[in-house]
């Protein structure tokens, strides 16, 4: 393995957030898996700036740990220092906003789908 440079190396959570984003028609709460976790969302944001990258941390051996593996190689974050358990990936969720259509705004952090929704980011010259 050919040894890597980085700008930025974050250790810490990479999780799922369930964000309840409309009702079905029985009324059951339909919900979005989002990628998120602070030190993700920084390296996101860098890693679209052109700085390179790299994640250490631990996901579930699941479904939600592919997505989150995913979603690191999608943004350009280098996602050898992942490790993968048995272990359920974890999932907080945000309560429904009074409406019961998103997450609460007192709850909800925009920046948690940095990790993998559209950017209008550009890096500057």
């Amino acid at each position: 393995m050919k040894n890597a440079t980085y700008d930025v190396v974050a250790l810490g959570e990479l999780l799922i957030d369930l964000v309840q984003c409309g009702r079905s028609s029985q009324d059951n709460p339909l919900l979005e898996a989002n990628p998120g976790g602070a030190p993700c969302n920084v390296l996101a944001l860098l890693a679209r700036l052109g700085h390179p990258a790299a994640f250490l941390g631990k996901v579930g051996k699941d479904a939600f740990g592919d997505q989150l593996e995913a979603a690191l190689r999608e943004v350009g974050i280098d996602p050898r220092g992942l490790r993968r358990d048995k272990a359920a990936t974890t999932l907080p969720s945000s309560p429904p906003s009074p409406t019961g259509t998103g997450p609460s705004p007192s709850t909800a952090a925009p920046a948690r789908t940095l990790c993998c929704g559209p950017t209008s980011w550009t890096r500057s010259s």
